[in-house]
C-alpha cells in the first residue's frame, strides 16, 4: 500500500491523467522530498531563510527606484541554498505559504529599516501561484503594512504568465485588492510561458518585466531585438512599465535606453546582496 501511494503521489504530481508504476528511483526521490521538507521546517524555526535584494535600476532617473527580494537558505552544513533548489518542493506542501509569509513580512521589515533612513525604494516579492490562491493572503500583507507602519506603495508584487492564464478569477480578485490599497502588481518572465494579451488588458497589471532570455543575445540576435522591442511598444501603449532582466553589458543597456525601457536589472549593475551591501549601492546610486 505504500508503495501504491508512493505512485499515486507521482502521477499527480507529473501529470492528474497518467499512470505510474512504483520504482526504486520513487521511493529514493520520495524520501528525498521527506528530508527536505523535514529540513525547511527546522530551517523555519531556526531562522536559516535570509533576504538578499538585487537593485532595479529607473534608466531615466539613473537611479534604484525598487529592489526584487530574493530568498536564499543558510544551511548550517550545505551553506548557501538558492530557491531554484528548494522552493520547488516546498510548493508540493504547505510549506511555500509558510515561507511565503516569511518573505513578506521580513520585506516589509527592510521597507521599514529603509524608509526610516530616508530611501523610498519599492521592494518586489514574488507570489508563487500557491500563494495566490491563499484564502487569506491579502489580509496578511494588509496586517503586515500595519505592523511595520509602512506606506503600501512601497511594495510590488510579481506574478507569472502561468498564474495569471491559470488561475485568472483568484488572480484578479487579489490584484485588484492589493492594487486599491497602493501596491502595485508586475508580470515576471514576460513571454516565456502560456502568453494571453487579454490578461493585459482586463487585470489590473503596472509592470512587464522582460525575461532575461530574451535580454541574452539582444545584441546579436535579430529576432531578439524585434521581440524586445514589440513588448516595450505593446506595455507602453497599455500604459504598463517594462523593467528588462538579466542585463549584464553595456551593449544591452544602450539597446534598451534607445527603444525606452523603464528600468533594469541585472549584474550589470549588481548581483543580489544583502541589505548592508544594498545600503552602500543605494547610497551611491540612490
Amino acid at each position: 500500500m505504500k508503495f501504491v501511494d508512493l505512485s499515486a503521489y507521482t502521477g499527480k504530481t507529473k501529470n492528474k491523467n497518467s499512470i505510474q508504476f512504483y520504482s526504486q528511483s520513487i521511493k529514493d526521490a520520495s524520501l528525498q522530498i521527506i528530508e527536505l521538507e523535514k529540513e525547511l521546517r527546522n530551517a523555519i524555526k531556526r531562522q536559516e531563510f535570509e533576504l538578499y535584494l538585487q537593485p532595479i535600476v529607473n534608466l531615466e532617473q539613473n537611479a534604484i527606484h525598487k529592489a526584487e527580494a530574493l530568498i536564499r537558505w543558510n544551511h548550517p552544513e550545505k551553506g548557501l541554498i538558492l530557491p531554484m533548489q528548494f522552493i520547488p518542493e516546498a510548493e508540493k506542501s504547505e510549506l511555500i505559504n509558510v515561507i511565503g509569509h516569511w518573505v513578506i513580512k521580513s520585506a516589509c521589515e527592510i521597507v521599514k529599516k529603509l524608509s526610516d533612513k530616508g530611501y523610498k525604494i519599492k521592494i518586489s516579492i514574488n507570489l508563487s501561484p500557491s500563494q495566490v490562491i491563499e484564502e487569506n493572503l491579502f489580509s496578511f500583507i494588509h496586517n503586515c503594512i500595519r505592523e511595520y507602519k509602512i506606506e503600501p506603495d512601497l511594495l510590488e508584487f510579481e506574478v507569472t504568465e502561468g498564474v495569471l492564464v491559470n488561475d485568472y478569477a483568484i488572480a484578479e480578485r487579489l490584484l485588484s485588492k492589493i492594487r486599491a490599497i497602493g501596491m502595485s502588481v508586475s508580470v515576471d518572465d514576460f513571454g516565456t510561458g502560456y502568453s494571453s494579451l487579454a490578461y493585459l488588458k482586463k487585470l489590473p497589471l503596472d509592470f512587464v518585466k522582460i525575461d532575461q532570455s530574451f535580454v541574452k543575445d539582444i545584441v546579436i540576435d535579430d529576432n531578439d531585438k524585434a521581440i524586445v522591442r514589440a513588448v516595450i511598444a505593446m506595455a507602453h501603449n497599455l500604459n504598463l512599465g517594462v523593467t528588462a532582466e538579466g542585463v549584464e553589458t553595456n551593449e544591452q543597456l544602450k539597446f534598451l535606453k534607445k527603444n525606452a525601457c523603464n528600468s533594469v536589472q541585472g549584474f550589470l549593475y549588481s548581483r543580489p546582496v544583502k541589505f548592508d551591501i544594498f545600503l552602500d549601492l543605494i547610497k551611491n546610486v540612490y
